[in-house]
């Protein structure tokens, strides 16, 4: 006979650790992007390196490597198992935020409020980034160019908000008020100001080649309608800044694996564990539990 104490074994749970689940989210559009442009520049080379206004480039466009079979097809197969667990790491910030919000000594004030209206738009601007990156993948700029162009303004201004915005809050609730209430975890400690600081420096990086890739796109435009037919650079300028700001914002979503370290997703049997929780019981609460039931009647 089995003991009674015996935990019956759950053949539905699942563990996946948050930083596991971050490099492969990390990863997915790093190899799609890298793998679309070896495949476009291999079979689609005359297609990627000519602009819209007809300029040859040196560097082609990542809208064009994504515009195009059979880029376009790779880069959309990575994003859509890229964007799901986006909006998890999303409602990972939001609880956290949340969380240390609740921890201050004072839950009322200005500062209160604007924190706390500071997360919403944290946890929104994520949102509407993973929606724009969405956008500018399923919709080319061979396709709709207008579309794709609202969709990539949207993904970067959504993206560079998101970062301010999480930035605030991270120096604010957990790198200045929480970690201060746990000096004796060094080790958290220490992750989270590791995690402060990449952040900041990726967000200077990003801020940077922004205002590269707007001037790169404006000197672009401006030849184009004065309808200058000779080669430009600009665009080329501008696509270098597309990758580098695209490598960026992926090592800024990598630093994830510290904020996130003792995290993990967990997918059970709400049944099976019901039922060890009950075989857990000591024996004496089960007598006890029995002779409450026998006096009651």
């Amino acid at each position: 006979m089995a003991n009674k104490n015996e935990k019956i074994p759950s053949e539905t749970t699942v563990r996946i650790s948050i930083p596991y689940l971050t490099n492969l989210i990390v990863s997915l559009p790093l190899i799609g992007m890298v793998a679309s442009f070896i495949a476009s520049v291999l079979f689609t080379k005359e297609q990627i390196f000519e602009s819209e206004c007809g300029s040859r480039n040196f560097i082609p466009s990542f809208s064009s490597v994504i515009g195009v079979s059979p880029g376009k097809y790779i880069w959309r197969m990575a994003i859509a198992f890229h964007c799901f667990p986006r909006f998890l790491i999303a409602l990972l910030y939001h609880n956290q935020f949340r969380t240390s919000l609740n921890k201050l000594k004072t839950n009322t004030g200005i500062k209160f409020l604007i924190l706390k209206q500071l997360i919403h738009l944290n946890t929104f601007f994520e949102v509407c980034e993973v929606f724009g990156l969405i956008l500018l993948s399923y919709i080319s700029s061979k396709e709709n160019y207008s579309l794709h162009e609202k969709a990539f303004i949207i993904f970067m201004l959504s993206s560079t908000l998101r970062m301010v915005t999480c930035l605030i809050l991270f120096r604010q609730l957990l790198y200045k008020c929480w970690l201060n209430n746990e000096m004796n975890e060094k080790n958290k400690k220490f992750r989270f100001q590791t995690s402060y600081q990449w952040k900041m420096g990726l967000f200077c990086l990003a801020f940077i080649f922004s205002l590269l890739l707007v001037i790169a796109y404006i000197r672009h435009t401006s030849k184009c309608s004065n309808n200058i037919g000779q080669p430009s650079t600009a665009w080329s300028y501008f696509s270098a800044c597309e990758y580098i700001i695209c490598c960026v914002i992926m090592a800024y979503h990598a630093t994830v694996c510290w904020d996130f370290n003792h995290f993990e997703l967990t997918i059970y049997n709400k049944t099976t564990t019901k039922l060890n929780h009950d075989l857990n019981k000591s024996e004496q609460d089960i007598e006890n539990e029995q002779k409450d039931i026998y006096l009651s009647r």
